[in-house]
């Protein structure tokens, strides 16, 4: 009997997290038909169509050569056009359309990069992913969606963004090699998000459901799904979302305001039954 996506994606999660898989078993729940074997020789295909350089080039001259392979020859590229559009969140979608956002251009640098030998890694930088190089003693950072333009540590300052009127301080915790878990969980709040202003609840608590499973630990997840599960009359859901929410965070400032919420809740489903 064919496993359900869903139970695909949480057993998936159970264990070691192979980062190229989880973002395809994310797209199967789009598309249940989905042949994830195929996407994955896909991918290997891809790195088999890359000549490295010779033996005696620099790390930028290698960089440079699989940018204009990725960017120049296969024509992978963002999609300012429409970057909220679902497909760019897609694994499957993103290798045939070579249309995709930072986090999934990054995502296909890192596993064809990967393929080719090359030492890197994803980065949750704020509101825009980017790719680590670690071959050298000072990091080089890339940004696929920008065409693999290549960055420096001193030059990602500038690109941090104002927050409550402040710019960020650039923090090791922005740069640090991102773990696959994290960056399968980041793309899945980026379609949450979509979904969310699409009005496609549903969809959307299917993201958090996937992000708990990859994060058990991430509380604000839980008061997000307290939300949609309240949206969507899921009244009981709702109640335990929350009340997972408060357990996990630490004296959040919103505590009196969610448990007023529960009480609510309580309430409108002690009428119900």
């Amino acid at each position: 009997m064919q496993m359900h996506p869903s139970d695909l994606f949480f057993q998936f999660t159970q264990g070691p997290i192979e980062l190229d898989r989880g973002a395809l078993l994310i797209a199967q729940e789009h598309r249940p038909n989905l042949d994830v074997a195929h996407y994955l020789r896909m991918l290997d295909g891809l790195a088999d169509g890359f000549s490295p350089p010779n033996l005696s080039s620099g790390l930028q001259d290698t960089i440079g050569c699989f940018n204009t392979y990725l960017f120049e020859e296969l024509g992978f590229r963002g999609n300012r056009e429409a970057y909220d559009d679902p497909q760019n969140s897609y694994l499957d979608a993103v290798l045939e359309r070579r249309l995709g956002i930072p986090i999934t251009l990054s995502l296909v640098y890192i596993e064809i990069g990967r393929r080719v030998g090359l030492s890197i890694s994803g980065v949750n930088f704020p509101y825009h992913f980017l790719v680590r190089c670690d071959a050298s003693n000072d990091p080089l950072f890339i940004d696929p969606f920008l065409g693999g333009i290549c960055l420096h540590r001193t030059q990602l300052a500038e690109r941090l963004p104002v927050v409550e009127g402040k710019q960020l301080r650039l923090s090791e915790h922005f740069i640090a090699p991102a773990k696959p878990r994290d960056i399968l969980a980041r793309m899945l709040r980026n379609l949450k998000r979509v979904h969310v202003n699409e009005r496609r609840l549903n969809k959307a608590i299917c993201c958090g459901q996937r992000i708990a499973w990859l994060l058990p630990d991430e509380a604000e997840n839980y008061r997000d799904l307290g939300f949609l599960y309240y949206r969507t009359h899921q009244y009981k859901q709702s109640i335990e979302a929350f009340e997972e929410y408060l357990q996990r965070a630490q004296s959040p400032p919103d505590h009196d305001e969610i448990e007023q919420n529960i009480r609510v809740i309580s309430g409108r489903l002690g009428m119900l039954n």
